[in-house]
This record gives structure tokens, C-alpha cells and sequence, in this order.
């Protein structure tokens, strides 16, 4: 559109300024019907101007000089040939810039040399300082676009390397955590795995009690279930493992209660539905810990896991009848989001671990774990004790 307007502009600019030429140039040669396609041919090569500034200045330099050469009037016809030099220069086509240049520069000059006069070499003269200012600005508008591209292309090139580096530290820091958990965490569960093993054996052997033998089981069966979920971990920190494990969910609630320690009910209402894998793999990990916390602290003889499906939402409620927080202990208020600040603990030394009661209860890593999950999915997290007594974990989440 811009182009179509410049193009317009110097078509009547330099047939108006020609015309209006002949008042002080009676010499000059009239204006014919080749003049007028020659002035309109200086216009038009203007075209392609955006695209091909270099063909643009042949077209507009050629339609000049032929006008000198012919004769006409000196008017505003070089104007278009001096626009498509400046451009030319400025968009990097600086050898068909400079070759332009030096063209439109001859022209006159061979004229000049033809006729030997002062005035005529004093025009050309004016004629190269016009050539010049023209060229020269051009560079500098090359140089500075130029500059501002390298400027653009090093700072993309240092953002990329940036990213690139938090990448690969972050690749070496999930890497270093994989290896702990290989040979740490992995190492230590299949200790305890095989000593269950062996030890129920050896209670089986010697006809011991069943109470012995079936807790001795469930040590067994959560340690494999400990080791699948460790690898399934680990195929995801480590880079190009493939065949990972699926993630755990809401489908493989009832096997986790079997292996809880402890009699569990499990209720589900409303209509199963198919959760997102997020919120599916929390409902999991919120059951499972809060089982674990009833195991560790709560002293409790039973729970009750609640599954409820609403619309748009899924609540997970665990509850049990153990002893709840102790009510010197308990912070006044509702329950908050992360749960309140003296819940059940969740790591060593983090609640009253003998069943006693007598150490201070304090919160531990759990139940801001739980939070921080549950909160990531946009949900809400409360903890408390359950009127009935025991202590409650609800979670709800969006779906």
C-alpha cells in the first residue's frame, strides 16, 4: 500500500515539475510521447521497491539517464532513481547501491566532458554531493539495521544458551537424585524386602503365630510395591528411559488398602468416572499417606477411606479412630489448607511414635507434601480431628 502510494506521488511529481520546467528552460527538448512514457517509467520503477530494491534502481537509473540523453527538461525525474538508491544501499545490496551511484554519477559526468563549460561542471559537481548525501546516510542506516540484528541475534543466542544451561543443570540434578534413590532408598527397601521374606519363612516354618505371618506379608507386598513405584520414578528422572510404569490411581485403591496394616473400609459414591491423571495419581497419594500417618502415629484400630464423585470435583476423606491431635496441642481456628499446625506427624520424631503421647506432636514433611499437591491442582486440603474422635484427612479436587 505504501509502495503504491510512493509510486503515485512521483508519477504526478515529476510530470507536474517537468511541465512546470519549461517556463525557465525554453531550450530544452519538448515533452513527447517518449517523454512522457520515460518520466512514468521512473515513477513505476518504484514497483519493486520492497522486494527488489536492486531492479528498482537499474529501472529508475536507465529511465533517467535516457531522459538527460533525450534532452528534456531538468526537473524532478532523478528523485525516484535517488530513493531507489537509499534503499537499495540501506536493505544490504550495497554493490547494486554503490554501482547505481556511480551510474547516475557518469551520466552527467560524460555530458560535462562533452561540452567543456563551468556551469555545466559546476552542476555536476552539485549533482555528485547530491549522489553522495544521499549513499551516505544509506550506509549508515544499513549499518545500524545491521547492528541491530546482531544485537537481536546475540541475545537470542544468550537466551538460548541460558536455557540450555538450566537445562543440562537441571539434567545433572535429576540425574545425581536418581542415583540417590538407586542406591539408597531402592537398596534399603529390597533389604527389608528379602529379610520379611526370609523371616516369613522361618515363622511358617516353626508354626508361629498368623498375626506374625500375615503382618510379615504385607511387609513384603508393600516393599515390592515400594520398589515398582521407585523404578517407575527413576525411568522418569532418567533421560531416554523408556517402558516406565504407569503412575498409580484411584483404580488401584482396594490393593493399597489390603496392604495397609490395619482393617480399612473403603466407600465410593456418586458415579465412577475416568479422573485426569493428576488429580487420579493425588486421590492415590493423599489415601496413602494419610494411611501411612495412621499406621505411624495414630495408634488407630481401624479407617475409613470415603471416595466421592461430584460434578467437576472429587473428595478423598480418610478418617480414623485413633487418638486425633491433642486438644492442649491443637491451634484455635478452623483447619487451614496445609493442614493444622500441630497435626499428626509424618517422620521420625514428628508425632507421639511410641502411642504414649508424651513427646510434643509436631508437623512433619507429610502433610505439606499432601497440601502442596493438592493445592497444585487447584484443590483444597483440611485436616482435623473427626468428631467422633480419630483424625480426618479430606481432599478435594477439581476434575
Amino acid at each position: 500500500m505504501r509502495t503504491t502510494a510512493l509510486v503515485l506521488i512521483m508519477a504526478v511529481s515529476v510530470h507536474a515539475s517537468t511541465i512546470m520546467a519549461y517556463g525557465n528552460q525554453p531550450h530544452a527538448r519538448p515533452l513527447d510521447l517518449l517523454g512522457h512514457a520515460l518520466l512514468a517509467a521512473t515513477a513505476l520503477g518504484l514497483a519493486p521497491l520492497p522486494r527488489r530494491p536492486g531492479l528498482a534502481l537499474a529501472v529508475c537509473a536507465v529511465a533517467a539517464a535516457v531522459i538527460f540523453f533525450r534532452g528534456y527538461a531538468i526537473a524532478l525525474w532523478p528523485v525516484p532513481a535517488l530513493i531507489a538508491l537509499f534503499s537499495a544501499i540501506a536493505a544490504g545490496r550495497r554493490a547494486a547501491g554503490w554501482a547505481g551511484a556511480a551510474f547516475l554519477v557518469a551520466v552527467p559526468v560524460v555530458a560535462a566532458l562533452a561540452r567543456m563549460e563551468a556551469d555545466v561542471a559546476l552542476a555536476v559537481l552539485v549533482w555528485l554531493l547530491l549522489v553522495l548525501v544521499v549513499a551516505q546516510p544509506a550506509e549508515v542506516s544499513r549499518a545500524r539495521r545491521a547492528y541491530t540484528r546482531e544485537v537481536e541475534r546475540r541475545a537470542a543466542q544468550a537466551e538460548r544458551t541460558r536455557e540450555e544451561e538450566a537445562l543440562r543443570r537441571a539434567q545433572e540434578e535429576r540425574l545425581r537424585v536418581a542415583r540417590e534413590l538407586h542406591d539408597v532408598t531402592s537398596h534399603t527397601v529390597s533389604v527389608i524386602a528379602l529379610h520379611a521374606a526370609v523371616a516369613a519363612e522361618a515363622v511358617e516354618r516353626v508354626g508361629g503365630p498368623p498375626e506374625a505371618a500375615a503382618a510379615l506379608q504385607v511387609i513384603r507386598t508393600s516393599s515390592r510395591q515400594a520398589l515398582g513405584e521407585m523404578k517407575a520414578v527413576l525411568g522418569v528422572l532418567r533421560p531416554g528411559a523408556s517402558g516406565h510404569a504407569p503412575q498409580p490411581g484411584s483404580a488401584q485403591l482396594p490393593r493399597l488398602l489390603e496392604t495397609a496394616g490395619l482393617p480399612v473400609a473403603f466407600d465410593v459414591e456418586g458415579e465412577r468416572r475416568p479422573l485426569p491423571p493428576a488429580a487420579d495419581l493425588t486421590v492415590y497419594r493423599v489415601v496413602q499417606e494419610a494411611l501411612t500417618n495412621t499406621m505411624r502415629h495414630a495408634g488407630a484400630g481401624a479407617a475409613t477411606v470415603r471416595l466421592t464423585y461430584e460434578p467437576g470435583a472429587v473428595t478423598v476423606q480418610v478418617e480414623d479412630d485413633g487418638r486425633g491431635i491433642p486438644s492442649e496441642a491443637a491451634a484455635p481456628g478452623p483447619p487451614s489448607q496445609d493442614g493444622p499446625a500441630d497435626g499428626p506427624g509424618d517422620g521420625p520424631g514428628d508425632g507421639p511414635g511410641d502411642g504414649l503421647g508424651d513427646e510434643p506432636v509436631r508437623r512433619g514433611h507429610g502433610l505439606t507434601g499432601m497440601a502442596e499437591r493438592v493445592a497444585a491442582l487447584g484443590g483444597r486440603l483440611t485436616t482435623g480431628n473427626a468428631p467422633g474422635g480419630g483424625f480426618r484427612v479430606t481432599a478435594r479436587l477439581p476434575t
